[in-house]
């Protein structure tokens, strides 16, 4: 019971931060006669459910301050001085950076899950049974790395505001020591009603009077991430890139708040590693959402995350296909989408 609450697809709560080499290693070791158990979907998280998440965003913090301090020398990163001015030369590595990291990350996942050795012994733990085409992966490899230059431009903008004094930031993370520690185990949690915003605002309203915005969001630009319904680790950005750039702006929601750029690029961070291996379509060992593997299946539902249950409050959880007519009385409501 306790894992069916985990922040994944029942990994232990400490999983996140030993990503790959502790996935991998159970994957080598589990039985081969191993029964997968009946992945459930459930509403909310318990408390090791929260705290896989404080770990998971503590994850990507830690490779925010790889990225600031390990690939630079002291104080080098664009945001400390060199992007007072606009400049090609201190933009490319940022933009090379994060397509590398989109290329690694997600194609070792991919190739590890689908492709590998243990892919037969893994077969059984996918959440849906089939196989998607090559096709499709190459389609969403190409469009996960513009939503990744999507990501590097926010970056970038966001470091030329810092130089100029236009953002306020602090420079030392040990001046607030507690409060950067606070921001970053809860990154997810602080984004997530950001992204149930902008998601659920991208499928249809299903209002009675007006016109339905979203349904015309969905047409233009949502529905190339749903072309994706049997997902994998590419597919987690596989996005328009107006919706690639709302996706990532969650990263704003610190500006206010005068926070060291590491809390930023961390959620940046985060939203990218969390949609990448969210998406990945596996039980433990592999690390996919259930809950949204569900929304891709039956689309009018699930429209943010467990951390904070926003459609558990508004009543457009389902945990089953049976749930849509329940969210949706006398209403046509999607099984599934193409």
């Amino acid at each position: 019971k306790t894992q069916e609450k985990m922040a994944g697809a029942g990994q232990p709560w400490f999983m996140p931060l030993t990503w790959p080499v502790g996935h991998v290693s159970s994957a080598i070791s589990k039985p081969a006669d191993e029964k997968p158990p009946v992945p459930k979907a459930v509403p909310d998280l318990d408390l090791i459910g929260n705290l896989t998440s404080f770990v998971g965003a503590f994850r990507a913090f830690c490779l925010a301050v790889l990225c600031v301090y390990g690939l630079y020398d002291g104080y080098d990163y664009p945001a400390f001085g060199a992007a007072r001015t606009l400049s090609f030369s201190w933009m490319w590595p940022i933009i090379v950076r994060d397509v590398s990291a989109t290329w690694l990350i997600c194609g070792f996942w991919d190739w590890f899950l689908y492709f590998s050795p243990l892919k037969q012994k893994l077969h059984k733990f996918k959440f849906n049974p089939t196989y998607p085409s090559f096709k499709q992966i190459k389609h969403d490899a190409m469009m996960s790395t513009v939503a990744s230059l999507t990501a590097a431009g926010i970056e970038i903008a966001l470091c030329h505001f810092w130089a100029t004094g236009t953002f306020r930031m602090q420079r030392n993370l040990m001046d607030a020591p507690l409060t950067h520690f606070l921001w970053a185990i809860t990154i997810t949690h602080w984004r997530v009603p950001h992204f149930w915003l902008i998601h659920r605002s991208m499928h249809p309203w299903k209002n009675k009077v007006g016109p339905d915005i979203g349904k015309f969001f969905y047409k233009y630009v949502h529905s190339l991430h749903h072309k994706s319904y049997n997902p994998t680790a590419f597919s987690g950005t596989n996005m328009h890139p107006w919706e690639s750039t709302l996706y990532y702006s969650a990263c704003l929601i610190v500006i206010p708040f005068g926070c060291h750029p590491t809390i930023a690029l961390g959620c940046i961070i985060d939203c990218a590693v969390g949609a990448w291996l969210g998406h990945d379509g596996f039980q433990w060992p592999g690390s996919g959402d259930f809950f949204h593997q569900l929304h891709h299946a039956h689309f009018d539902c699930n429209y943010g995350a467990m951390h904070v249950p926003i459609d558990k409050w508004l009543g457009t959880y389902a945990g089953c296909r049976d749930d849509l007519q329940k969210i949706w009385p006398g209403q046509k409501a999607a099984s599934k989408t193409s």
